[in-house]
């Protein structure tokens, strides 16, 4: 009987485990295709044009950037700006939300690890905070107008400036 009852129980673990490697299996295929070529989720190359919030008119040169929208409304982004000191800058982190069709908001910071060493003074160890309005023109692409602003340690706001940005979805079909 002792025979009967492991072999009943080795038969129903082994069931249980091909249940939960096709259940899972199965589960793990339908969430990648969930992911729509539609809405912001993904990861996006952007090219970013700061200017100045009072004279728009008055830009500074593009840089471009990385943004990921994860599921779930978590965001990861890392920038080219060359106004940054090799280091000076951790990754940003946030996150986004749908605010209307095809609208989003997007809220990222990150760290400044270390003031610039520039006359006049450059930026402060604290951290950069960036806010962004986004729309998405097509499946593949989207405009946004945000606003970018620096604090010191203990707070203060002492930067702010606007940047418009126009990003491309990163597709296996768009590889350079």
């Amino acid at each position: 009987m002792k025979s009967g009852v492991s072999k009943t129980f080795t038969a129903a673990a082994g069931a249980l485990l091909v249940g939960v490697l096709v259940l899972g299996s199965g589960m793990t295929a339908g969430a990648q295709s969930d992911q729509s070529p539609n809405g912001l989720e993904g990861t996006w190359r952007v090219q970013v044009v700061q200017y100045n919030c009072a004279n728009p008119a008055i830009t500074f040169p593009p840089f471009n950037s990385l943004l990921s929208f994860h599921r779930g409304g978590t965001e990861t982004e890392t920038t080219s700006n060359p106004g940054l000191l090799p280091g000076q800058r951790t990754s940003g982190h946030g996150f986004w939300k749908l605010v209307g069709d095809g609208q989003y908001l997007m809220v990222v910071e990150a760290f400044i690890l270390f003031d610039s060493p520039t006359t006049p003074p450059g930026l402060k160890t604290g951290t950069q905070k960036i806010v962004q309005a986004i729309v998405v023109t097509d499946e593949n692409h989207f405009a946004s107008d945000g606003t970018v602003n620096f604090f010191a340690i203990d707070g203060t706001n002492y930067r702010s400036g606007c940047a418009k940005s126009f990003g491309t979805r990163l597709t296996a079909g768009n590889q350079p």
